[in-house]
């Protein structure tokens, strides 16, 4: 029997290609969102060369999704349902989620690299690469799922890695062999927002409303605003806001 393929075209990817696009370019470059120098000092950048594309111009955000089973390096969690960094609601190899194999078959085709997918990222040289650093998430439950798999990824590169809650992080994670933090910052709006209780509003019909949520959306939001000395990098998802 021939075998299928199924292609599904894309002109801006989902943001979860997004955000390991962004984890990519952490792996080839600097030129991601780096706050403004604090007291600690990092240690250079170490650049580890990704040779999956020779086209050096190539858009890596532009091209399709297929799924197709001979990818099976891509069907492979590179941990298991063991992973600390899960919670156990959400933990879809712990609760066997049917059809795992075939919703982890689908791949990202640049264009312009000769039909090969994205590789998926190397934990041991991207915490290499990263030696000494910190990088931040902020955003809704998008980002904090995708630092859920983050974490469990680069965990099967450090059997020491622990998890980390500070400077008001949802959660996180230490990987001491390598002294780098992830850390996954709640913020459901980038802007400040503040309610409004009804008692302070001059409207003339109140009936039946509390109050509002007032949007500053020129002031970032306490969430990240004051940690952003703290980390190296920050990454945000602004998909919804």
């Amino acid at each position: 029997m021939a075998r299928e393929t199924t292609k599904v075209s894309l002109r801006l990817p989902s943001i979860f290609l997004l955000l390991t696009l962004a984890v990519l370019l952490l792996f080839s470059s600097s030129t991601l969102f780096f706050p403004p120098a604090s007291s600690k000092t990092s240690p250079p950048l170490r650049r580890h060369s990704n040779h999956f594309c020779s086209n050096r111009a190539a858009d890596l955000t532009r091209g399709f999704w297929t799924h197709d089973s001979r990818y099976k390096n891509h069907s492979r969690p590179l941990y298991d349902a063991s992973c600390s960094f899960h919670r156990n609601a959400w933990n879809c190899l712990r609760n066997a989620r049917k059809n795992m194999e075939a919703i982890n078959a689908w791949v990202w085709i640049p264009e312009g690299c000769g039909g090969l997918p994205l590789p998926r990222i190397d934990p041991a040289a991207f915490l290499d690469a990263m030696r000494g650093r910190r990088i931040g998430f902020v955003g809704d439950s998008l980002n904090e799922n995708f630092v859920v798999a983050f974490l469990c990824a680069l965990g099967s590169a450090d059997s020491g890695a622990r998890k980390w809650k500070r400077k008001g992080a949802w959660r996180g994670g230490y990987f001491p062999k390598f002294d780098f933090t992830v850390a996954y910052h709640r913020a459901v709006l980038l802007a400040k927002y503040t309610w409004q209780p009804v008692e302070q509003l001059d409207l003339p019909n109140k009936d039946g409303l509390k109050g509002f949520y007032k949007v500053d959306v020129d002031i970032p939001a306490d969430d990240w605003a004051n940690i952003s000395q703290f980390y190296d990098v920050l990454v945000f998802n602004t998909g919804h806001w």
